[in-house]
């Protein structure tokens, strides 16, 4: 379905010639297109979801009164909607408005998607060229996702993302759905933050730890994702031969700098600053030596960067 065009009206100057009226009327297209969604489905409007759409529009207005703002098409907008339920029917009404707008942030946190809703919103943004070029921040969390494979093809298309949260879901069950979005996230140019935290990820699952392995690495030839939350998992238990979980504790001599994988893969990063791991059972002296290793990683991205500026300063 090809995407609505966004026109702004035109005012007449002080000096009779067209100007661009910058408060463009969002608000119009995605009651139109919601409008139409709705009807195509026969179900109501979601009451929330229209003040939700009102608010993205007051603050498109409030920008456009700063005399020094730019183009609005230029800053993008915001859409927030929290704490709603959505069918599938519901999100195949709602989710294809936001195609036709130019989103640099959508927060869906505790609206119930499942897989069904979040293979439907990932579908329209990863086909919306407006998302795909302009989309900064991701919140889903708490949606109700199981099979993060879907979010691949955000991965893929949204090539201005900074920020991805999947947090407080059940990603961590489909162990392959996780393993496909960490591949997708190996080399993204803009990713800088990614909030996996509370997803059932056990550390017993060799796929998962591999494909989390593998993209902390992969991660460290590229200075872009600078955070990973794990919080809240269970990455500190690990199950070795015959079916038996030992805790991370234990002394594993198979691993190259420590106890856990995780510890191996953050020694092949010298990029990342954060990496959170509370509240995974993991043992004092792993987190120690993580802990130790970010430090590290932190004072030598100062540096570099202090070595950097007074490099330009002294070109200028």
């Amino acid at each position: 379905m090809p995407e609505p065009v966004v026109c702004a009206t035109q005012e007449t100057g002080t000096d009779g010639s067209n100007q661009v009226n910058k408060s463009i009327c969002f608000l119009e297209v995605f009651l139109s297109m919601y409008a139409l969604r709705c009807k195509e489905f026969a179900i109501e409007m979601n009451p929330r979801a229209l003040q939700a759409a009102v608010a993205m529009q007051d603050a498109v207005d409030i920008a456009k009164r700063d005399l020094s703002d730019s183009d609005t098409t230029t800053r993008g907008v915001t859409y927030k909607l929290n704490g709603v339920p959505f069918g599938v029917s519901g999100s195949q009404a709602l989710f294809p408005a936001f195609a036709c707008m130019p989103l640099v942030k959508l927060d869906l946190n505790d609206c119930y998607l499942g897989d069904a809703g979040t293979r439907t919103l990932a579908e329209v943004m990863s086909t919306s060229s407006r998302c795909g070029t302009m989309i900064r921040d991701i919140h889903l969390s708490g949606v109700g996702i199981v099979d993060a494979s879907s979010l691949t093809c955000v991965m893929t298309a949204a090539h201005q993302l900074e920020l991805l949260d999947v947090s407080r879901n059940r990603i961590g069950t489909q162990p392959h759905g996780l393993a496909v979005l960490c591949a997708s996230m190996h080399h993204h140019k803009s990713l800088r933050e990614v909030n996996l935290g509370d997803n059932l990820i056990s550390g017993s699952c060799v796929v998962t730890i591999r494909a989390i392995a593998e993209w902390v690495v992969c991660a460290g030839h590229d200075d872009v994702l600078h955070r990973i939350d794990l919080r809240f998992n269970t990455l500190g238990i690990l199950r070795e031969f015959g079916g038996v979980v030992i805790p991370s504790r234990t002394n594993l001599t198979h691993f190259i700098y420590g106890a856990h994988p995780l510890v191996d893969a953050l020694f092949l990063n010298n990029t990342l600053e954060y990496f959170e791991l509370y509240g995974n059972a993991l043992s004092a002296d792993v987190i120690d030596v993580l802990e130790a290793k970010l430090a590290v990683n932190r004072r030598t991205k100062k540096t570099i960067q202090k070595s950097h500026t007074q490099l330009t300063c002294n070109k200028g």
